[in-house]
């Protein structure tokens, strides 16, 4: 509980080596713990559809400027979805992190936008708006600010991430944000999966 209450106070977060001195354990052991609530969000983000209107687009997580069309090794492809309101604004986000079989390919193919529609969206959902092109000015601006915040959060928090577990930082990063965005309280929402971690999922809509 007080390492829920730890990883809840602040949008920061925490590292390992934080926990570790504050409660006192190993890093390994801090490590652990903090990788079993990043899966547990995982879980609870995958049994959340997104719905109603929906936008995806495609963003880079790493290398900062990189105009080539061939990818960077440390640039990490993501489709970014969300729900919006009628204003336009985010009602629940994600991003997904994209593993391409040619890691020198800087292009998100039909099938991986194919993939997030059938994993992440509700099946009956009718408008959904999707920009795979990193250089055109369709892309949705809003959805590449999160993008940008995401990438500046886990590289302040955690001085940078490989592909390993990349996906889980950005599963916490949205996660955080959802919820600061509807003004609910981080630890609450952490000890109700901790309890129901299959029934309790946070609103797309």
């Amino acid at each position: 509980m007080l390492a829920l209450f730890l990883f809840s106070r602040t949008n920061k977060g925490i590292t390992a080596t934080e926990l570790s001195k504050l409660i006192k354990v190993t890093y390994k052991t801090a490590w652990l713990i903090l990788h079993k609530i990043r899966s547990m969000i995982h879980s609870s983000d995958n049994q959340t559809l997104l719905s109603g209107s929906v936008c995806i687009n495609s963003a880079i997580y790493g290398r900062p400027y990189n105009p080539s069309v061939h990818k960077h090794p440390q640039e990490h492809l993501l489709l970014i979805g969300s729900s919006v309101n009628e204003w336009n604004e985010s009602n629940y986000l994600k991003i997904k992190h994209v593993l391409l079989a040619n890691p020198k390919e800087k292009h998100i193919p039909r099938f991986e936008t194919k993939a997030f529609h059938q994993q992440h969206i509700e099946s009956d959902t009718q408008k959904i708006e999707i920009v795979t092109g990193f250089y055109t000015p369709a892309r949705l601006r809003p959805l590449l600010v999160f993008a940008k915040q995401a990438s500046k959060w886990i590289n302040n928090t955690f001085h940078g991430l490989g592909p390993k577990h990349l996906q889980k930082y950005l599963d916490e990063f949205s996660y955080r944000l959802n919820l600061s965005s509807k003004n609910i309280p981080i630890f609450s929402r952490l000890v109700h999966l901790c309890i129901k971690p299959a029934g309790y999922q946070l609103s797309s809509s």
